[in-house]
């Protein structure tokens, strides 16, 4: 993202803000660095889209390539926030 840029999906508008601006949100701002990249993770760095894969709206490859690269990188603590973080996006 650029200055000037229209932000269009709410999980990267928010990653902006908590990369570049996390004071302006006290409550992430105090967690411990450890938290903070678990948060981080599921909204910035974490592309699969699981409401695409859950309603087979892509490709295989392009729905799990993200996957398959996330789950050779990451911790699993932070693959667990992030299906937590998903459910709570389906409950609205």
């Amino acid at each position: 993202c650029c200055a000037g840029d229209t932000i269009h999906d709410h999980d990267l508008a928010l990653a902006y803000v908590l990369e570049h601006y996390p004071a302006l949100l006290p409550s992430f701002a105090i967690l411990p660095d450890s938290s903070k990249e678990a948060v981080l993770f599921t909204q910035a760095r974490m592309t699969f889209n699981h409401g695409w894969f859950v309603q087979a709206e892509g490709p295989p490859g392009a729905m799990l390539s993200p996957l398959k690269q996330a789950l050779g990188s990451a911790a699993a603590e932070d693959l667990a926030f992030y299906f937590l973080h998903w459910v709570t996006d389906l409950s609205g």
